[in-house]
């Protein structure tokens, strides 16, 4: 359960004697239940609160960070509600998106009970102001975080590889926040094109989605993975440059019971420092290698499986690679299985 900050009865903030309009996340759910449901699992709503952000900030030692993970501390620094990291507020609030490499370029328009979303059919209420935003239907509003190249490191490129892409014309939001049925807010009528708030598709599924599987065993014993990105608009995988994706493969023996032969391969950008050794990004100098899958490229590789029986593979994705979580200290290590495949040999 993510923890949110406490708000007073009164919407306004007074900031250094500003008066700003914001609110915990906790009461836009009073009326707005679903999203704020769907929000509070997502990496938006534990963008200041995760141990691995707050791992990487105290090892980086670099508050730009802060810029994209808590965008309401340099409106609002001593209110609890920056902790909440990526708040209604801050999406709701925000005008002039302009992606660029050094990231983080907007401005929140929190000096009036406005909240600005993709509809223009709303009307205005006790609560707050409806605003019309057409940015709310672009990447554009996604890539100001989603894009930044500090010193000409790409450390988060999602917004530039899917621009460059074939997908282009598809924005991020066709995705990660796929349509429903639903009221927008308590008492309000069920209406479709409701966009789910948890970023990684209804069910978290986007990871599991993007990729498909193909194995074959060849007339040598040899057994040939092939992934590719069907779905995702961006390289997989995306975001921070220390994830990875991992191809295990295991050969159980013909009982079924006892592991006889494993090895595993790992997909993603490894960035690196001067020595050419795998260092996480602000301590790295140059891109080492790039294995990422393109959107509607594969990658292929090959095991050479010793022996016969069950030949077992799992395709995971995992948070941070094993030489960064080592450097880190990290021992809690995400890790989502996408494709299993299961042949005999």
């Amino acid at each position: 359960m993510v923890e949110h900050a406490p708000v007073a009865d009164a919407q306004s903030i007074d900031a250094s004697n500003r008066k700003v309009f914001v609110t915990g996340s906790g009461r836009c759910g009073e009326c707005h239940e679903k999203m704020f449901d769907e929000w509070e699992t997502s990496a938006h709503a534990q963008a200041v609160s995760s141990p691995l952000y707050k791992t990487a900030v105290a090892a980086a030692k670099d508050p730009s960070c802060e810029r994209c993970h808590a965008p309401l501390a340099a409106e609002i620094p001593r209110d609890a509600v920056v902790t909440e990291g990526v708040t209604c507020d801050v999406c709701h609030t925000m005008r002039d998106p302009k992606p660029n490499v050094d990231g983080g370029s907007w401005h929140l328009a929190i000096d009036d009970m406005v909240k600005f979303g993709p509809r223009c059919d709303l009307k205005d209420h006790y609560f707050h102001r409806m605003g019309c935003s057409p940015e709310h239907k672009t990447a554009e509003i996604c890539g100001t975080c989603h894009w930044w190249e500090p010193k000409g490191l790409p450390v988060f490129t999602e917004y530039a590889d899917w621009k460059a892409g074939p997908k282009h014309d598809t924005p991020c939001q066709d995705c990660h926040m796929p349509k429903d049925r639903a009221a927008l807010a308590t008492g309000s009528p069920v209406r479709s094109g409701v966009p789910h708030h948890g970023l990684l598709g209804k069910a978290k599924d986007l990871r599991k989605t993007s990729l498909k599987i193909d194995a074959k065993l060849g007339t040598d014993g040899s057994l040939t993975i092939t992934l590719k990105n069907e779905h995702a608009a961006h390289y997989v995988p995306s975001g921070l440059p220390e994830r990875r994706i991992v191809v295990r493969v295991r050969l159980v023996d013909p009982s079924g019971k006892t592991e006889t032969w494993h090895e595993q391969r790992e997909l993603g950008r490894m960035l690196v420092d001067a020595n050419g050794k795998e260092v996480p990004f602000w301590a790295a100098t140059r891109v080492g290698s790039d294995t990422r899958i393109a959107p509607g490229g594969q990658s292929s590789m090959t095991f050479a499986v010793p022996s016969k029986g069950t030949i077992q593979v799992l395709v995971l994705y995992r948070g941070l690679s094993e030489a960064i979580a080592n450097q880190l200290g990290v021992t809690d290590v995400e890790e989502q299985e996408l494709l299993k495949k299961v042949l005999k040999k």
